[in-house]
């Protein structure tokens, strides 16, 4: 089958991390291009990044080019953006931008490169500025659930590791670099397996049980969308609207949840939200939304951002399973991501991304380490591992 050759054909032995060299920016810019968006010739990319990405972009830039694609660069710039965020006037920052709808219609794939630099950037902006700017980009957000690109970003959780995001998650830099990428050159076909195995579990109107030893006791329902799997190549999700997305390192299964099912406590003993840590966030919700939210610490900045937003911003939302065989949580770190093997990540907030319709200016994950997963009464993730028949449970 096409889609199992070329996903095979994605593992990058060259560009694993080597302590001399780093990764190969160029084989790994080629097999985005050919496998994950497969480029055509004449098709519009965009490539967006900060400086730290610079020769990684410019990889892209050939890549895109040699498949016979368009390729155009946009810089952000994080210092600017946060200058721009605390010094214009509120009533210019809810306008509306009429380019990037433009370009959502004009480019057919869009590749994500962007790291953190400075996890603590926008702690001091007010909340008022940050919601303006969340909803001035609303229409830009509505666009996208109905333009058909595809789209890459090359990071989950914190982007590309920079050394200060690893210092700001408690995590040894060097560790972290290697995992990211030992992560995106997996074994591909065995994310595909597992994949395909859970998502035949999940029909819609399936109940999901997620539990944890921190307190967690939530059950929740499925919504009439199917499951989405991310395993590395966009014509996975394709769709009769909106983006088909991958994001790299691949590995979830994950669904949209019945907006008005989920019922029970969520336990977080501790989160980073815009460079603030919230401890022991304790979210209690009925028939789908958050009926109360509290914690030891800083539960005041999570309850602001949603009093602030709009749409359904207090809605269980996505559920999604983590596959990945080489991500796992680091020894002393709380750096969690979507695609680790065994990790629950809960999405309070807008899924349109997700294939779902609860629509909102705001996203939030949650990310649940050892906790467990059961779908319709069978477990499938115990204590942060997933229970799969072999040979998939195998490595």
């Amino acid at each position: 089958m096409k889609t199992l050759v070329a996903l095979a054909c994605f593992l990058i032995v060259s560009m694993v991390l080597s302590a001399q060299s780093g990764p190969d920016y160029n084989a790994i810019a080629d097999k985005i291009v050919k496998h994950s968006l497969e480029v055509k010739p004449g098709e519009v990319v965009i490539i967006t990044g900060t400086s730290a990405e610079e020769d990684l972009m410019a990889a892209l830039l050939v890549a895109v080019s040699k498949a016979g694609g368009k390729p155009y660069i946009q810089l952000t710039i994080p210092y600017a953006n946060k200058r721009a965020a605390m010094e214009t006037p509120i009533k210019y920052l809810k306008i509306p931008s009429a380019y990037p709808l433009i370009q959502a219609r004009a480019a057919d794939c869009f590749i994500n490169t962007v790291s953190t630099q400075d996890p603590a950037l926008f702690k001091d902006v007010p909340e008022d500025r940050l919601a303006a700017i969340r909803q001035s980009n609303l229409p830009y957000q509505s666009a996208l659930s109905r333009v058909r690109n595809r789209n890459v970003s090359l990071g989950q959780t914190g982007g590309i590791p920079s050394q200060a995001y690893a210092s700001y998650k408690g995590a040894d830099y060097e560790d972290l670099v290697y995992m990211f990428w030992q992560s995106v050159d997996t074994d591909y076909q065995k994310i595909h397996d597992r994949g395909t195995f859970i998502s035949t579990l999940i029909k819609p109107g399936s109940e999901l049980n997620v539990t944890g030893k921190a307190g967690t006791n939530l059950t929740i329902k499925v919504a009439d969308q199917p499951a989405r799997l991310n395993c590395g190549q966009c014509a996975e999700n394709i769709s009769a609207s909106g983006a088909a997305s991958v994001w790299l390192p691949a590995g979830e299964v994950y669904v949209c949840t019945n907006p008005t099912s989920a019922n029970g406590t969520i336990v977080i003993p501790s989160m980073t939200y815009r460079g603030h840590i919230i401890k022991n966030l304790t979210l209690t919700l009925q028939n789908g939304h958050i009926t109360d939210l509290k914690a030891d610490e800083n539960a005041a900045i999570l309850q602001e951002s949603l009093d602030k937003s709009t749409g359904d911003k207090d809605v269980l939302s996505v559920v999604d399973i983590g596959l990945n065989p080489d991500s796992h949580p680091l020894k002393g770190s709380d750096y969690y991501s979507w695609e680790m093997g065994g990790m629950i990540t809960l999405y309070i907030g807008n899924n349109t991304w997700a294939g779902g319709n609860i629509e909102s200016d705001i996203g939030i994950a949650l990310h649940l380490a050892n906790s467990s997963i059961s779908i319709d009464g069978k477990q499938i993730v115990s204590n942060g591992i997933l229970k799969l028949p072999e040979p998939l449970a195998k490595k």
